[in-house]
C-alpha cells in the first residue's frame, strides 16, 4: 500500500513542461505516492487516460467540468478543451482499465458568464451533471465532483437519486471541499467522501467566523470519509505556496490535516489511503 495517494490531480496538463513532469513523477515514486490525473472534458480524459497507462501507479478520471458548459473562463494551464457531448465521454470512460471515476463533474455557479440566462446556464449543469451521475451508476465507478458556490443544491440532487423510483447508492467524492459543517454533514450523511488539498494550510482570514471554517470540518467529521488531494498545478500547499503543485506536496496536507484531529502523520497517511483504495477500487 502506498503511503499516500493524491486522489485529485491533474499531472498530464501542459502546464508541467516535460521536465517538470518527469520531476514530480520522481519525487512522488521516492516517497510512494499515487496519484489520480483528472479529465476535465473529452481531450483531457483521454489525455488523462494515455497518462496513467504510461506510468505505473497513476489512475485517471473521465468526465467534463461544469465551468466549460456555461462559462468563457479558461485557464492555459489546463490546455484545449472541446464541447460536451455525453455519449463521447461515455465511450472514453469504458475505454480504459486504468479510469478509476466519472468526473470532473458538478456545479459551478460561479463560473457562469453575466450574459447568460442564468436560471438556463444552471440547468444546463444540472442536465450534464444528472448525466454524469447516471454514467457512474452504469459502470459502478465513483463521482469525482467539483462544486463550487452550489453546496446546497449538490445535496438535493444527490439525494434525489437514494429516493424511490431510483434508489441508487452513488458513491464519490466532492473534491477541494471548502464548505461549512452545515454543507458537509448532508454529503456525509449520504455516504459521500470530502477531499481536502492546499487550502487547509493557508491561514484563516481574520473576518471569518471560525465555526464556519474548513478546519471545523476537519476535526468534525468521520476520518473513514476523509480524502487528500493537491488539484496540481493549483492551490499549493504552505510550505510551497506561490510555487506550481505537485503530487507529493500531498504530503503537507496530510500533515495539516494530522495536526487538526492531534493525529500522527503515519495514521492520516494510512487511513486516507484505504478510503481512497476502498473508494476507487485501486
Amino acid at each position: 500500500m502506498p503511503f499516500l495517494i493524491d486522489t485529485h490531480c491533474h499531472l498530464h496538463f501542459p502546464s508541467y513542461t516535460p521536465d517538470q513532469r518527469d520531476a514530480a513523477l520522481l519525487r512522488m515514486k521516492e516517497k510512494d505516492i499515487w496519484g489520480i490525473t483528472v479529465g476535465t472534458s473529452a481531450k483531457t480524459s483521454r489525455e488523462a487516460i494515455a497518462f496513467a497507462e504510461a506510468h505505473e501507479n497513476i489512475f485517471a478520471t473521465v468526465g467534463h467540468h461544469p465551468e466549460h458548459l456555461t462559462s468563457s473562463f479558461h485557464d492555459e494551464s489546463e490546455g484545449e478543451i472541446d464541447d460536451y457531448d455525453a455519449q463521447t465521454i461515455a465511450d472514453i470512460a469504458a475505454s480504459s482499465k486504468k479510469v478509476v471515476g466519472i468526473g470532473e463533474t458538478g456545479l459551478d455557479f460561479f463560473r457562469i458568464d453575466p450574459e447568460r440566462n442564468i436560471d438556463e446556464a444552471k440547468q444546463m449543469q444540472e442536465k450534464a451533471f444528472r448525466e454524469h451521475i447516471e454514467l457512474a451508476l452504469r459502470l459502478d465507478k465513483p463521482l469525482v465532483i467539483h462544486c463550487r458556490e452550489a453546496l446546497p443544491r449538490l445535496a438535493e440532487i444527490l439525494k434525489s437519486y437514494s429516493l424511490p423510483p431510483t434508489a441508487s447508492q452513488i458513491r464519490g467524492v466532492v473534491h477541494c471541499f471548502t464548505g461549512t459543517w452545515e454543507e458537509a454533514k448532508p454529503l456525509l450523511d449520504l455516504g459521500l467522501y470530502l477531499a481536502f488539498g492546499g487550502i487547509i494550510t493557508f491561514p484563516p482570514k481574520k473576518t471569518q467566523d471560525p465555526e464556519t471554517h474548513i478546519h471545523r470540518v476537519i476535526e468534525r467529521m468521520p476520518i473513514e470519509q476523509m480524502l487528500v488531494e493537491t488539484d496540481a498545478p493549483w492551490l499549493t500547499p504552505i510550505p510551497h505556496r506561490g510555487e506550481q503543485n505537485e503530487p507529493s506536496y500531498v504530503e503537507f496536507v496530510a500533515q495539516k490535516i494530522a495536526e487538526l484531529r492531534g493525529m500522527t502523520l503515519e495514521d492520516v497517511a494510512r487511513v486516507t489511503t484505504e478510503n481512497a483504495k476502498r473508494l476507487f477500487r485501486i
